[in-house]
């Protein structure tokens, strides 16, 4: 019963599209036909900026090096030409 109501139902919806009024389409080579008004929306508009760290990147990576080399500054001596053992 059910299966015959939805056959029904899809058998219908064209008749009732095709019922429809015609709306008139105006000349497209007509210059003063009537246009929807533009709508411009920037993707922009929401924008948040994003909160400045802490600290500086190069600060931070410095950090993690030493971290890495351990606390006794190891890569500070190579790095500022100091002597290696």
């Amino acid at each position: 019963m059910k299966l015959s109501y939805l056959l029904l139902f899809a058998a219908g919806m064209p008749l009732l599209a095709c019922a429809q009024a015609d709306q008139a389409m105006p000349a497209a080579a007509d210059p003063d036909a009537p246009v929807a008004p533009l709508q411009y929306r920037s993707v922009f508009e929401d924008h948040v900026a994003a909160k400045e760290p802490a600290r500086s990147p190069d600060k931070a990576w410095v950090a993690a090096n030493r971290a890495v080399a351990g606390a006794d500054g190891e890569a500070d001596k190579h790095e500022h030409g100091g002597a290696r053992q």
